[in-house]
């Protein structure tokens, strides 16, 4: 197992994934404006408006890290050109780290930081799955 030949993946993998998540946020943003006077630059002022977003916009915020997790590991695969399912979990090891920054630093309900931990992995590997399945990356 050549490590460098996994680091191409991971990044292009873990760069799809980072993509997704901002577009999805952006077009959230847009049905579920932040209230009025809201710094985005500021932390304690997130957390006062994260409090007041309806669970609607947790649920779309949930699917779309879901998607992108999925995305993340379907194009680390087919980057790597192999079977193994390597590239597509460390790529969701990679966005689950990037979620607990996320949580740590601006506060969200708990079934939401709950649900946002564990999608990423199953999904990368759903991604993984899915493009073995379909047949694009030879079986070993």
């Amino acid at each position: 197992m050549k490590i460098a030949s996994y680091i191409l993946p991971v990044i292009i993998g873990a760069v799809v994934g980072i993509l997704v998540i901002s577009a999805g946020e952006m077009y959230l943003h847009h049905l579920f404006p932040l209230p009025p006077g809201t710094d985005e630059n500021d932390a304690h002022s997130l957390s006062i408006a994260i409090k007041q977003m309806p669970a609607k916009a947790f649920e779309l915020m949930l699917v779309n890290y879901m998607l992108s997790s999925f995305l993340a590991g379907f194009f680390a695969t087919l980057v790597a050109k192999r079977t193994q399912m390597i590239p597509a979990v460390v790529v969701g090891v990679v966005l689950t780290l990037s979620a607990i920054f996320n949580l740590i630093m601006l506060p969200h309900p708990l079934w939401f930081s709950v649900a946002n931990l564990v999608v990423y992995v199953p999904f990368a590997y759903f991604g993984y799955l899915v493009i073995r399945k379909k047949g694009i990356v030879p079986a070993p």
